[in-house]
């Protein structure tokens, strides 16, 4: 009779014990969260990472010209949340990428190149649907310092028209379209393109 309820103390204590670890581990894992939920702002060696975005202007055109006013869409980062209409009286490049498209990744140290020799460029690099924890877990590849932006549902990159991957839009001070370009920009043709937006 003994032996039976000692058998079944130590039972109890062992439920007690699964029962702690549990909930230990559970806060543990929290508190260790590096922060990949989405919706929440991430930092990633260098770069900043936009988890949400949000289409602002979504008139049914099919894409964006060069003439027309850029489609405006807002991106959260550490700091709050920003808008491309927000980047006026600046040169602005905004880049459609994936981290399956070797191209885009090619092209993004010169891209960095050039934001990080003038102080006065913007570049906000959009990917095309892919989530946040892929983009977070791809940023150490290339450590750029411009954000990267999740479209998890490709709403931002549709309205701009992007079929192809890399296309680049490069935007005047004025909020305009000055020039589209399809395909992965060297250095030589970056500055090429960045001597035609005004």
């Amino acid at each position: 009779m003994v032996e039976k309820e000692i058998v079944l103390l130590h039972m109890v204590d062992m439920k007690r014990l699964i029962i702690l670890f549990s909930l230990i581990f559970g806060l543990t894992a929290t508190a260790c969260s590096n922060g990949s939920t989405t919706g929440q702002p991430l930092v990633v060696g260098e770069t900043p990472i936009a988890s949400e975005s949000r289409l602002i202007d979504a008139r049914p055109d099919w894409a964006a010209i060069p003439g027309e006013m850029a489609p405006d869409f807002s991106y959260t980062l550490a700091d709050g949340t920003h808008k491309l209409s927000d980047l006026r009286g600046k040169l602005v490049i905004v880049n459609f990428w994936a981290s399956w498209c070797l191209p885009c990744v090619e092209e993004m140290p010169t891209l960095d190149a050039a934001r990080r020799t003038n102080p006065d460029l913007v570049i906000l690099a959009v990917n095309r649907n892919e989530s946040t924890e892929a983009i977070s877990a791809f940023a150490p590849k290339v450590g750029v310092s411009f954000p990267l932006i999740t479209d998890r549902d490709g709403a931002i990159g549709e309205r701009y028209g992007v079929v192809n991957l890399p296309t680049t839009f490069f935007i005047n001070r004025d909020g305009t379209i000055a020039v589209r370009h399809v395909g992965a920009l060297t250095a030589e043709r970056l500055a090429e393109r960045l001597a035609e937006v005004r």
